[in-house]
């Protein structure tokens, strides 16, 4: 069937009758140039497409149809016809435009496949997801002790560098970032550079960036891991725990147990209620919570418990869960402001303290009628492991044996075999327990003036007048 298609002829071109038949119509004027209807049908018949039909070669090579789109919005009969024109055009020159479409078809999948696998690797390689990534997968199996340090180093580098990909980030972003850092904590800083490296390291081992070259080699840490020997007087742990006592639960009652105990911040931070028995006196950490190297066979970590620690224990608050919450009251949070996780934002928390003892300060020199020299008074500045130093040193001058002041604090024990490594703290509970006891007459002296007590004050007193 041949006519000369025109927008008014194909508008008005029925189906055929046939059921099974699709209706074609040639052009006239470019015989090679159809229309075809498709049969009539309950949802889709009646569709109207142009056509082309061509044969690339002799007699005996069988007819190609292309179809160049749908009658309407797509394509109307005087542009169809055109695009007719030049796909024969093509078949002149020796072209087949079916393959040519096809192969073009290929080339924009695979164009569209590219593009897709790029924004799936550029979304994978964004800072924050890639520091998960390797959270989950390398720092939880390879430091089991360690990986939260990890994991707060990367976000606190990856607050400073966005939504920037691991693959594009430059060295010099990287070392403007941790210098920002140093500004606050030179140890954060230091701690950022470390999980960056290790990070960058795995990551060009598991092929998920390319090249053996990462922007972290060779690059120094940002400064030196010095040794601090800051150790507080009596009067400044005083001075710590009644401005603990100003900013109150959470925080200043966690100060309060890093005086107490000696402890490292996390190991208390992370306390469950679960952990303390009262009536045996003891706190016991489990050997997971415990600062260990990879391999570290000791068991659980035994603290005996001072009566200062107990006092202090049982008026502590205890926030429950919001209701509903399937949360055992043993693996409730010490220190927590829901009742689910434990507390974080320590450096935020120091900076209270501080504020509230230059306050502390600034009241007495005023009560006393003294000038007050805000850049003399200030106490210098200390941190919350200068506590578990100010605790060993405290024992230490109070005659306190040095292996069971390893003991207490979870050092290794030089040329401690395995077997003793496994029972020592029950050997030696005794000793930790009478260190405590001696510890908490100190602190009754130091912090509470009881006039028994003042003696061993005067004793650890005398011994920070000697250079360490």
């Amino acid at each position: 069937m041949r006519a000369k298609l025109t927008k008014s002829y194909v508008d008005a071109l029925q189906p055929d009758p046939d059921p099974k038949k699709r209706l074609t119509v040639w052009d006239v004027e470019l015989p090679a140039f159809g229309v075809t209807v498709t049969p009539p049908g309950r949802r889709s018949g009646g569709v109207k497409s142009y056509i082309v039909q061509y044969r690339l070669g002799g007699r005996g090579v069988s007819t190609r149809r292309v179809t160049i789109g749908r009658h309407g919005r797509e394509w109307q009969p005087g542009p169809a016809r055109e695009e007719a024109r030049d796909i024969l055009r093509l078949v002149r020159k020796g072209i087949d435009p079916y393959e040519e479409r096809r192969r073009r078809a290929e080339a924009e999948r695979t164009e569209r496949d590219a593009r897709r696998d790029e924004e799936e690797k550029s979304q994978r390689l964004l800072l924050p997801s890639i520091s998960a990534e390797f959270v989950d997968r390398y720092a939880k199996r390879s430091q089991p002790r360690s990986w939260r340090n990890t994991e707060r180093a990367l976000a606190d580098v990856g607050r400073l560098l966005e939504q920037k990909r691991l693959d594009r980030i430059t060295r010099e972003e990287i070392r403007r970032a941790l210098d920002r850092i140093k500004l606050r904590s030179p140890s954060a800083a230091i701690e950022a550079h470390k999980a960056l490296r290790t990070m960058y390291s795995w990551a060009v081992a598991e092929q998920i960036i390319l090249g053996a070259a990462h922007p972290m080699l060779a690059m120094k840490p940002p400064a030196k891991a010095n040794k601090r020997e800051r150790v507080l007087t009596s009067a400044e742990l005083r001075e710590v725990w009644f401005a603990s006592e100003q900013i109150g639960y959470p925080f200043g009652d966690l100060v309060k147990l890093l005086i107490l105990t000696g402890l490292r911040l996390r190991e208390c931070a992370e306390a469950v209620w679960g952990e303390f028995h009262f009536d045996q006196r003891v706190w016991i950490i489990p050997k997971t919570r415990m600062k260990r190297s990879e391999g570290d066979d000791r068991g659980d970590h035994l603290v005996p418990l001072s009566p200062l620690a107990i006092e202090f224990l049982k008026v502590l608050p205890q926030i429950e869960p919001p209701a509903g919450t399937k949360l055992k009251a043993t693996a409730r949070p010490l220190f927590t402001s829901n009742g689910l996780k434990p507390v974080a934002g320590f450096s935020q928390a120091n900076g209270r303290l501080d504020r509230a003892i230059e306050e502390a300060r600034r009241a007495r020199a005023q009560s006393a009628g003294e000038q007050w020299d805000e850049e003399a008074s200030v106490m210098p500045h200390w941190t919350n492991h200068d506590l578990r130093r100010t605790v060993e040193t405290g024992l230490q001058a109070l005659g306190v044996d040095g292996k069971i002041i390893d003991l207490l604090h979870d050092h290794r024990v030089p040329g401690a075999s395995r077997v003793s490594r496994h029972y020592q703290f029950w050997d030696f509970y005794p000793q930790k327990e009478e260190a405590m006891g001696v510890w908490d007459r100190y602190l009754r002296g130091a912090i509470f003036g009881e006039k028994a007590f003042l003696g061993l004050v005067e004793q650890v007193d005398f011994r920070l007048l000697v250079p360490r």
